[in-house]
């Protein structure tokens, strides 16, 4: 992997095992701080790395570490060497040795490492409770998607969520709540799920899809037959062309905060719907976009309401929340709602 936040390439035991690579230049024990300035590795030696780029057969004195988030990093020492340019449009990378140029293509679809998060203490959980607990992960320092086990989650009554989770020195923090009226126990070293490094495309985009935005506009407006009409709708549709952008969700933002009023009554819980991996899996994708887009965020509310997913005509699934239970303990609006033809 190449990065341009390390000023060194690093590259991990296990890899190194699996290399040609002997020529050891130290084998003295020290440590090096990360781009955080807090976590620290130890450097357990230098090695002479010589790869294979193409026709380029590159080289480069690499720092080894117990672990990476990938085999090899390739740092700025590397990218300096041999003067490498990255052209994220076109998605290739040029490397440059004796004056001779050689351009290779990124990978698009690079295999994600999945990383075990393990319980580092016993704990005991009170009932309809919820409680912060620290993990282990095979990472010194990263942003990761955490993504609850299936098989554990069957097997255990406690409710764990999929979230972005920051590592520092291998630890980091999972919510877990007990819904049930009695303790619930987890035995140290138990693994509670995985984690994967996000890739590019959690990444947010600020842009519109400005020619989806204009198929939708054209269509509202091609029933006007005045043209010098037609113009002007055209013209103020144009002015909020973000919202005929179709291609992603967006927020409405408004003044009054939202609120449900209800009876006098604990707060409804029910316990996950039982769902095949296939579904489990399509379900985590739709909530990493969800979360993504800022349309949900993680909650730590005693309500909960199990999600299921529906299919629609064209096959793909949509997520559905039940919240039969919250609605029966809910106060209705005793007010009429307004025509809508009179209002607008």
């Amino acid at each position: 992997m190449i990065d341009t936040g390390a000023n060194r390439t690093f590259i991990s035991v296990k890899a190194l095992s699996f290399t040609n690579s002997k020529q050891f230049i130290n084998t003295s024990q020290r440590r090096v701080f990360l781009a955080d300035g807090q976590t620290s590795i130890i450097v357990y030696g230098e090695v002479k790395l010589h790869i294979m780029l193409g026709d380029i057969q590159a080289s480069i004195v690499a720092l080894i570490v117990k672990q990476l988030c990938t085999d090899c990093i390739l740092g700025m020492d590397f990218i300096n060497k041999y003067k490498l340019i990255i052209n994220t449009e076109d998605r290739t990378v040029s490397i440059c040795e004796n004056a001779k140029r050689t351009s290779l293509k990124i990978d698009s679809n690079p295999y994600r490492a999945r990383f075990p998060t393990r319980l580092i203490n016993n704990i005991r959980i009170p009932p309809k409770h919820t409680i912060s607990i620290p993990v282990s992960i095979n990472l010194p320092s990263a942003k990761v998607l955490f993504r609850p086990s299936f098989k554990l989650q069957q097997r255990i009554p406690l409710v764990m969520l999929g979230s972005l989770l920051t590592v520092r020195n291998y630890t980091s923090f999972i919510s877990l709540y007990n819904p049930t009226a009695s303790y619930c126990s987890l035995p140290k070293g138990i693994i509670l799920g995985t984690t994967t490094i996000p890739t590019s495309s959690f990444q947010k985009l600020s842009h519109i899809d400005q020619q989806l935005a204009d198929i939708h506009i054209h269509k509202l407006i091609q029933h006007i037959s005045n043209p010098e009409q037609q113009e002007q709708v055209k013209f103020i549709l144009f002015q909020h062309a973000k919202l005929f952008d179709t291609s992603k969700p967006t927020i409405a933002f408004t003044l009054k905060p939202h609120e449900i009023k209800t009876l006098d009554h604990p707060p409804p819980t029910s316990k996950p719907y039982y769902s095949t991996p296939l579904k489990q899996e399509a379900m985590y994708k739709i909530i990493q976009e969800l979360l993504h887009f800022g349309l949900i965020r993680p909650s730590y509310s005693p309500y909960a309401a199990p999600a299921l997913l529906v299919a629609k005509h064209d096959g793909s699934w949509r997520m559905v929340v039940d919240y039969k239970k919250l609605n029966n303990i809910t106060i209705k609006d005793n007010h009429p709602l307004p025509n809508m033809e009179q209002a607008i």
